[in-house]
Order: structure tokens, then C-alpha cells, then sequence
């Protein structure tokens, strides 16, 4: 029992007095009676009254006594209070593991401090030795690395904790980060729910350098130093504009400081200069988290704010610089701030690779320079195409180009061997490739071209309806092995367009003339050349920069293709033979892809991961945090005993009422 007004015990004065009036109170009364004989009775009867009236006195003040206390108790509220639930409570440590959290100051990183302050939580915990603790990793895929740990099993916090942070890594610089891309941090919200659903005395900590206006029921443990700032490259671009590359660079400070920032540049190869780099520095103004871009243009005009695709450009400076080729631009700050995993960024698209395209007929026409025309401007932003046209009195190559287009009776006796061979009307086919003429069919009608059913998902023939091509004159042609084709276009089922694409030998055969075919006033030409180019040559990445754990989808144009991390060879990454392959890459730094195609000259390409955008911001700031469901612990009231108290002393009262009363009798 316990008391919710201790105050009202001053009550208890009042038995002092009681008892003072008891002892005051006069034992006798004097009366005057009219005769003697009156007082003999009276006293008669007084001496049989005198053992009743003793004990009526004391029970009489036993029930004012008692009357008191429980007035006393009243005044002080009485309350049985409910039985408590065990005090064992379980402490849930969720350590953010996110790339922001090894910013480093003072030789410590945010994630040691994490690491530390968990370390001081256990310690507190294992000392009453009746607490449990749950660690968990919120790196980009969270995992329990403790559950319910007790004392007995103390040891095993301790060495989780060590396996984070080894003491060989304690050594500044060394220790590298768990992840380089953002911690999931509802993921991991949703691991400590497993243990907060079920028992109501659970403690969430979350150890995180992110600050939550409302953290809900989560404890928030900031690990955050004041003194700590950030300079950013947060993107790098170059735009083709008139053949000039415009180049950007998005910059920024993160943490309270406002800086100039010192941006170094360099350029390889600069405007087609192999071995000539062009070394640039330029200073940004950054301003409390705010985007500063610097652009290097060969125009000095100013863009206009409304046009930018920049949603987030606060600042611009323009530099002039003409840049009509590079290989590679690498762009750096070295401003000493506390977080170094953001300060290098690096472009490697500005060295297009060569497409050498041959054409030779014995009757040329426009049809195909025009389709190449088209097809080199398409392929402009990738490819250096270049296109030579053999004149009649001229010897055409079968060696040192990519494609090699054969029209009519301009067919060599031996194909080439190092690149993708088309045979537009042959008058004849060399036996090598397989396929062979046996006669030229005429159609009284102008003949449509079927689809063949084999070609329907062919990639050559995306976006090409066959049924509005005509043909009035076309081949005969008949394959030796038909496993060899891939036979795309047909007329009363005898085949007239067909391709193969095996690693010795790429041969596209059309077998009507473009003169006696409407398709070369069709989109559909230009549109079947494109396909042709992509099919065999297809564009090995499609940019040259992505973030952490972006899926990078990789093309080959040989049957093997091997990424490695770095310039170099040391680090083999992945090596494909199934194409289109996807890789998802989880460390920022530059790659390279190394392929072997029919040519048999090695070709590399090099490509750049960078950190996400969003862990360069190292005083971010959310709003809300998600919870885990807590249980609901049922609440038992306390028993309250003052009615109780109140019914005993009615019944008191009235005891004593009645024994006053009967005091005349």
C-alpha cells in the first residue's frame, strides 16, 4: 500500500487532542437532590452501572481513535499500487552504416563515434545485469549482428562491435567504408520492428548522422562533430553544341561553410592532341549547400536561366574554353574537408571510336550514300564514322574497315574477315559464306516482301513493316546450312534478305536491287541500315557515368567482354559472354571494358561510378523518421482503498453515536 497525499498524515494531530479533552474532561457532576433517600438508590444503582460504563468509556474512545486514523487516512489517499512487469528492458542499437558516416575530423570518423557510443550503451546495460541489447547494421541491405543479447552472453556485443572497427583499421585513413551507397535506414527500422511488436519495454537508438525534426518514438543519437564541413563535386557533363563540348561542373559545401572552392581540371588529349592535356583551375563560390556550376564554354554568352535543365543551378560562371574533342577530363578539389569520397569526378566520353564504312558497286547509286549520310549523323554522338566510295576505276579494300558494303558484281573473291560484310544484289556470292544463287526470278506484279516468321523479334528488323516493300526482280537464293541464317525477309517463301552474326563471320545478304525495289524511297531503308550498324556494332555502354548501384548494361561487339576496376588489369570485375549483360556496381572509381572484335584489335572503354548525391550532404536534415510498431503494454490501475476508508469511519461514527446515546440509560 502506498500513499498518494503523504501530507494528510498531519491528521494524526488530532489523537493529541483527543486525548488532551480526555484528560480535562471532569469525572464527576454536582447536583442537588431533594432527599437523602433519593441519593441511597441513585447510588445504589451507580455502583451495579459502574463495570458497564468503564468498558462502554474505553470502547467509546478505541472508536474516536479509530474515527481519527481513518479521517487521517482519507486526507492522505490510500492506493494499492498494481504490481509492476519486470523492469528487463531491451535496448535495439541501429547503427547507421551510409558513406556520410565516415566522414572524418579530428582523425575519427562519424561511424567510429557510432560504434563507440554503442560500445557505452552496452556497458551501461550488461551493469544492472538484467538488460538485453540487439545491434543492428543499416548499411544498403541491414542485418541483426546481435539479438537479445544478455549478460551472460556479453561477449558477444563486444566482439561484433570489434569485427565493425578492427584495431589494424583504427589507423586514420585506413578504415574504409561498409557501404558507398545511402544505409537503409526503414529496412533496418523494420528489422528492430520484429523485436519492438513483441514486448512493449523496447528501446530503439538510432546512431545516424542525419538530423529528424520528428523522430517519432526513436531515440536519435546524433554523431555528428560541429566543426565538421564538405566540399562537393556533385556532377560533371560536357554537352555537344556546334561541335564544340560544352563542359560543366556542379560544386557544392555542405555543413555551414561558405568557401571558395579551388576546381583543377584536366583535359587528355585535349581537341585531338594525343598526349596533350589541357590543365584548368577555376574557383566556385559555395554558399551554404547551395549548387554553384561552373561552365567552360566557346561562347561567352551567358544561358538563359528560364532554358536551363538545371532545376537546382543557384549560381553560374562562365570560362571560355573551345573543346572540339578529349579523351578523358578528370576534375578535382583538394580543399582539406572532412570528407574525401566526393572530391574526384572523372568523364571518359569524349573519344569517339572510329566506324569505317566501304562502299563499292558496279552500278553505285545515291540510295546507299544517302542511308549512310543519315546513318552517320545518327551515329554522330557515338561514332567517327568514316565513309569512302570506291570508284568504278578504283580497287576496293577487303581489309581496315568495319563494314564493308558490296553491291552487284563488285563482289570479291575472298570476303573480308575483320568486319561486318553487306551483299546488296550479288551477282555472285563466294562459297565461304554459304549461300548460293541458283537463278533471278522476274514478277510480272509487283511482288510484296513477306516477313519471315523467324524475324519477327530480329533486331535488324525493329520498327520496319516488310509488307509495304516492293520487289519486281530479286535472287533465287538457296542456304547450305539453314541453321547458318537468320532469314529476315521472304517472297513466296524463298528467302531474299538474310544475316549472320557468328564470331568469324558477319554477313548481311540482300538478294533483289534497290532499282527494281520501292524500298529505297521508303523510311524503312534508312531505318534498316541504322538496325544493321546497331546489330553488329552496338554501343558498348550507353553513358560513361553512373551512381552506386546503378545497373550498368554493358553490349559487346566480340563474344567475350571483361570489366575490370581501374586503368589497369589487376581487378577483374566481371567477364561476360551473354549479351546485352548487366552488372550493379557498388564501388565509386573508374572501370574498364576490354573487348576483341572481328577486326582482332583489342578496343577499350573506360567508364566512371560515382558516389551517390545524396551522401554528400553530411548536415542533412528530414523531416519525419518511420517507426517501428511498438506493442502496447496493458496498464493495470492501482487499487484505490479510499471508499473503503471512508465506509469504516461511517461505521465508526455511528459506533460512537450509539454509545453516546446510550450513556443516559
Amino acid at each position: 500500500m502506498s500513499w498518494l497525499t503523504p501530507i494528510g498524515f498531519l491528521g494524526l494531530i488530532g489523537l493529541v487532542a483527543l486525548i488532551i479533552i480526555y484528560i480535562i474532561k471532569p469525572n464527576y457532576q454536582n447536583k442537588v437532590v431533594s432527599s437523602t433517600f433519593i441519593w441511597k438508590l441513585s447510588l445504589k444503582l451507580r455502583k451495579k452501572q459502574i463495570p458497564i460504563s468503564k468498558l462502554r468509556n474505553i470502547i467509546l474512545f478505541i472508536c474516536q481513535v479509530l474515527a481519527i486514523c481513518s479521517l487521517t487516512f482519507i486526507l492522505a489517499q490510500p492506493v494499492i499500487a498494481a504490481e509492476k512487469e519486470d523492469e528487463n528492458t531491451e535496448k535495439i542499437a541501429i547503427i547507421d552504416a551510409s558513406l556520410s558516416m565516415f566522414t572524418e575530423y579530428d582523425g575519427t570518423t562519424r561511424f567510429e563515434r557510432a560504434v563507440e557510443d554503442v560500445r557505452k550503451l552496452a556497458d551501461e546495460t550488461f551493469e544492472s545485469e538484467i538488460g538485453s541489447i540487439t545491434i543492428i547494421l543499416a548499411n544498403e541491405n541491414p542485418k541483426m549482428l546481435v539479438s537479445g543479447v544478455t549478460f551472460e552472453n556479453k561477449n558477444l556485443v563486444y566482439e561484433a562491435l570489434d569485427d565493425l572497427i578492427k584495431d589494424e583499421d583504427r589507423v586514420k585513413g585506413k578504415l574504409q567504408p561498409i557501404t558507398y551507397a545511402s544505409g537503409d535506414i526503414d529496412a533496418a527500422i523494420k528489422l528492430a520492428e520484429e523485436k519492438t511488436a513483441l514486448d512493449a519495454n523496447t528501446e530503439v537508438l538510432l546512431y545516424t548522422d542525419t538530423k529528424y525534426i520528428d523522430p517519432g518514438k526513436v531515440i536519435v543519437k546524433d554523431v555528428k562533430d560541429p566543426a565538421e564541413w564538405n566540399a562537393s563535386i556533385l556532377d560533371v557533363r560536357t554537352i555537344l553544341e556546334e561541335h564544340y563540348y560544352r563542359l560543366e561542373i556542379d560544386v557544392a559545401c555542405f555543413g555551414g561553410h561558405d568557401v571558395d572552392v579551388d576546381v583543377s581540371i584536366i583535359i587528355k588529349d585535349f581537341n585531338g592532341n594525343e598526349g596533350k592535356d589541357e590543365p584548368l583551375t577555376a574557383t566556385a563560390r559555395c554558399i551554404g549547400g547551395k549548387t554553384t556550376t561552373l561552365i567552360f564554354d566557346h561562347k561567352m554568352e551567358i544561358p538563359d536561366e528560364e532554358e536551363s535543365s538545371n532545376d537546382y543551378l543557384e549560381e553560374e560562371e562562365i570560362i571560355p574554353l573551345s573543346m572540339l574533342k578529349y579523351s578523358s577530363i578528370i576534375v578535382e578539389i583538394d580543399e582539406g574537408d572532412a570528407f574525401k569520397y566526393d572530391d574526384r569526378f572523372e568523364l571518359h566520353n569524349g573519344k569517339k571510336p572510329t566506324l569505317r564504312i566501304q562502299y563499292a558497286s558496279s552500278k553505285p547509286n545515291n540510295f546507299f550514300s544517302t542511308a549512310l549520310l543519315v546513318l552517320s549523323d545518327s551515329l554522330s554522338s557515338r561514332w567517327d564514322v568514316e565513309y569512302v566510295e570506291v570508284k568504278k576505276n578504283e580497287e576496293y579494300e577487303t581489309k581496315g574497315f568495319d563494314f564493308y558494303i558490296f553491291e552487284h558484281s563488285r563482289i570479291p573473291d575472298q570476303l573480308p574477315d575483320d568486319g561486318v560484310v553487306i551483299l546488296a544484289n550479288p551477282s555472285s556470292i563466294p562459297s565461304i559464306a554459304g549461300v548460293s544463287i541458283i537463278q533471278e526470278l522476274n514478277s510480272s506484279n509487283n511482288q510484296h516482301i513477306n516477313l519471315s516468321g523467324t524475324a519477327i523479334d530480329h533486331p535488324i528488323m525493329q520498327n520496319i513493316t516488310a509488307e509495304n516493300i516492293i520487289v519486281t526482280k530479286f535472287k533465287d537464293l538457296k542456304i547450305r546450312y539453314e541453321e547458318d541464317y537468320d532469314v529476315l525477309m521472304s517472297i513466296q517463301d524463298k528467302p531474299v534478305v538474310m544475316a549472320t552474326n557468328e564470331d568469324d563471320q558477319k554477313i548481311v545478304i540482300m538478294g533483289f536491287s534497290l532499282n527494281y525495289s520501292n524500298l529505297s524511297v521508303l523510311l524503312d531503308f534508312p531505318m534498316l541500315m541504322y538496325n544493321i550498324f546497331e546489330y553488329y556494332y552496338p554501343s558498348t555502354l550507353t553513358q560513361h557515368a553512373y551512381g552506386v548501384n546503378d545497373e550498368v548494361t554493358l553490349n559487346s561487339r566480340s563474344p567475350k567482354l571483361e570489366v575490370y576496376q581501374g586503368e589497369d588489369r589487376n581487378t577483374l570485375v566481371a567477364e561476360l559472354e551473354e549479351f546485352p549483360g548487366k552488372l550493379k556496381l557498388t564501388t565509386p572509381g573508374v572501370y574498364t571494358v576490354y573487348q576483341t572484335p572481328i577486326s582482332g584489335v583489342e578496343v577499350e572503354e573506360k567508364f566512371f561510378v560515382k558516389m551517390p548525391t545524396a551522401e554528400c550532404d553530411i548536415a542533412e536534415e528530414v523531416d519525419t523518421l518511420s517507426n517501428p510498431y511498438f506493442a502496447t503494454e496493458e496498464e493495470k490501475e492501482d487499487f484505490d482503498l479510499l471508499l473503503y476508508f471512508a465506509l469504516a469511519l461511517v461505521a465508526l461514527l455511528f459506533v460512537e453515536w450509539w454509545l453516546q446515546s446510550r450513556e443516559q440509560f
